[in-house]
Formats: C-alpha cells, structure tokens, sequence
C-alpha cells in the first residue's frame, strides 16, 4: 500500500472526523477498479453528510491523487477525465 501522508500533509486543519473518512477511502479503495471506487467514494461522502459536513475538492482532489498511485496508465487517465464531474 502507498503512503498517502504525503498528499494529506497538503490539507490544513482538517477535520478529524474528515481525516478518518478520508483515510478509510484511501485504503479502503486503494488497488480496486474505478467502478468500485466511486460507490465507496459515494457513501463516504454520504456518511460525512450525516454529521454535517462534506468533501472539499481539496479533499477529493487528495483521495484521487492518493488512489492513482496504484493505478494502472489506463485508470488514471479515466479518473482524470470524470474528476470534473465529481468535484
């Protein structure tokens, strides 16, 4: 699995029921298709929703950049191109 401290150091005072969701998402999704991902991605966003918050692009933008990393040329390309409609 990849180290996605690095993209997570970027966001400052993050929430830390955020950094937890956040955190599951990426490991949670890490090395599945991108049809997998974006259901979790969903009901992650959903979860945070319930408590009264929700996803920055930021923070979207940090959950796919840490995803990519175990991505093959052919999914990155994908998630770069439905990123706009997602954020």
């Amino acid at each position: 699995m990849s180290d996605h401290s690095s993209h997570l150091k970027n966001l400052s005072d993050l929430n830390p029921k955020k950094l937890e969701i956040i955190e599951f998402v990426i490991s949670n999704c890490q090395g599945k298709p991108l049809e997998l991902i974006l259901p979790d991605l969903m009901a992650a966003a959903s979860r945070l929703s319930e408590q009264g918050l929700s996803f920055t692009n930021e923070e979207i933008s940090v959950i796919m950049d840490s995803l990519k990393e175990t991505m093959s040329p052919e999914e990155q390309q994908h998630i770069d191109m439905i990123r706009p409609l997602i954020m």
